[in-house]
Order: C-alpha cells, then structure tokens, then sequence
C-alpha cells in the first residue's frame, strides 16, 4: 500500500507542472488528474512523470453529473492510506513545523486521525494583467483574515465574506469513507469518526467549514490550504470564457473578491524548477 494519492480535476490549467512538482515533493506518491477536455500541451512537462496519472476526456462535462471524480476514488482507495482531493489552485502547506512536508506531518502529527479539515487561506493577485511565469514565485498577496470582506460589487455566494467561516478541503483514510465529495469525505462507514481541523488538532465537527479563521491560526497552524482563485485578469477571462463554474460570471465579478493586503512570501522558498520523471497514463474514466 502507498502512503498518500492526490486527486485533482483540471480544465486547462495553466501551472500544471508547478503543481505536480510541490505535491512530488510534499511527499505524495501518485497523482491522478482528471482532465476535463483541456487542450493536451498544458501536459507536456509532466507527461512523462512516472507519478502522473492522466485521465483524458474528450468533452467537457459537469464533473458531479458524470461522476468521474468518485468512480476513480473507489477504483484507488484501497491502494492508499491517505487520499487528498483538491482543485489544482490549492497549495497545501505545513506552517507550524515548517520544516516538514505534509507527508511527515500525516505519519506524526495526524496519524491517529480519520480526517484532517484543512482551511483555505485566501491569495490575491493584485489585479496583475497576465498569467505570470511561477504562480508560488510570483502571486504573494492575500487576504487579511482578520478583517471582514463584505462584498458591496456581487453579492454571489461564492465571493462572500468568509470572516465567520471559510471552507476546507480534507485529507483523509479512505479506510472509513466509501464515497467523496468536493470538500468532504462521505459515506463513512463506521460510527466513531475522528475529524480534526488542521489548525491546533482540535476535535471537528462533519461539515466543509472552519470557523473563525484569524491571522494567528494562518501563522500557527499545522497544515493550511492557500487558494490561488484570482490568478491574474487573463486567468479570470479564461475562467469566465472555458470554465462550466463560472461561465455565468463578469470579470468585475471576480475581481471584487482581490482583497491584496498583505504580503506572505511562504511559498518562495520552494524550487519548482526541477526536472521530472518517467510517466503512465490512465484512460478509463
């Protein structure tokens, strides 16, 4: 059995490479992204990466609608004893023990855990124009959580004020769940569920939330999620043009929820620069 498999959908996604590359070497084994009809180069630097599973589609579908995403989990769930399932804007980081990669922090911190709820942290791009070179390099601004961002431009769910509560993605043993969710693990399968929140490893309850979450618990934490939603304005446009979550958007619509207002350089240190490995591809979904 390998330790941790990754899970990530993709639609014509523009840092691929840096992507696959901070998860390698955050200690994760295998990587299975599912492609929803994207065009083929974004690829190129990783199709040979023995540790990239790519599964093509040729039309682009609603990803709840076709299940893709559940039928791979239920086909790799018994290969792994932890499964992260996240989109591919979301860097997952250890902050408190920084010097650990996410896999130490499962095989120490987390290992009498059933499922760890990870807060997003939300990043800005500063309304920079076009899509830079290096995401982690280039894209230091976020969110200052310790402020509110009522939303007065678009009062949309998806752009609201999160200063009460903020979703989650999870990492989890797909021992105790038969199914998964966008957030969340589901169909658990036994009555005593451990969840814990990445931040102090406190008891959690079973929803996609984190609540509170303060500029303290950002500096403090074991593990948190930096969600790169607002990239640049040609990331947006794409977004708005290719992309079935946001087609019924405006540019300005995006752009309202860019709060640059504070510098956090935690991801500078990492190289993304490496060369990859040998790779196989998987089209049966």
């Amino acid at each position: 059995m390998s330790f941790i498999g990754l899970i990530v959908r993709c639609k014509d996604e523009p840092y691929v490479f840096e992507f696959v590359n901070y998860y390698i070497k955050q200690g994760i084994d295998n990587i299975y992204i599912i492609d929803d009809n994207s065009n083929k180069e974004i690829y190129k630097d990783v199709i040979d990466n023995k540790k990239v599973n790519i599964l093509f589609s040729n039309i682009s579908e609603d990803p709840h609608k076709s299940r893709r995403v559940n039928k791979l989990y239920k086909y790799i769930k018994n290969d792994y004893k932890w499964i992260i399932y996240i989109d591919m804007d979301e860097y997952i980081i250890t902050k408190k023990k920084s010097n650990n990669t996410i896999k130490e922090e499962l095989e120490t911190t987390f290992n009498d855990c059933m499922c760890v709820k990870i807060p997003w942290v939300m990043m800005s791009c500063n309304s920079i124009k076009k899509n830079p070179d290096s995401l982690l390099k280039t894209n230091i601004y976020r969110w200052n959580h310790d402020n509110k961002h009522i939303n007065t431009k678009c009062n949309d769910h998806k752009f609201r004020c999160r200063y009460n509560e903020i979703e989650c993605k999870c990492i989890f043993n797909p021992t105790f769940f038969d199914d998964i969710e966008d957030h969340l693990p589901i169909e658990p399968n036994c009555m005593d569920i451990k969840i814990v929140e990445s931040v102090k490893k406190t008891t959690s309850d079973y929803t996609i939330f984190y609540n509170n979450l303060r500029e303290k618990d950002i500096k403090e934490g074991y593990l948190l999620c930096y969600h790169y939603r607002i990239v640049s304005i040609e990331s947006c446009l794409n977004k708005i043009q290719n992309n079935i979550w946001y087609k019924k958007y405006k540019l300005t619509d995006l752009l309202s929820n860019d709060y640059p207002e504070i510098i956090d350089e935690t991801f500078r240190i990492w190289n993304v620069e490496e060369n990859v490995d040998e790779a196989q591809r998987i089209e049966v979904f």
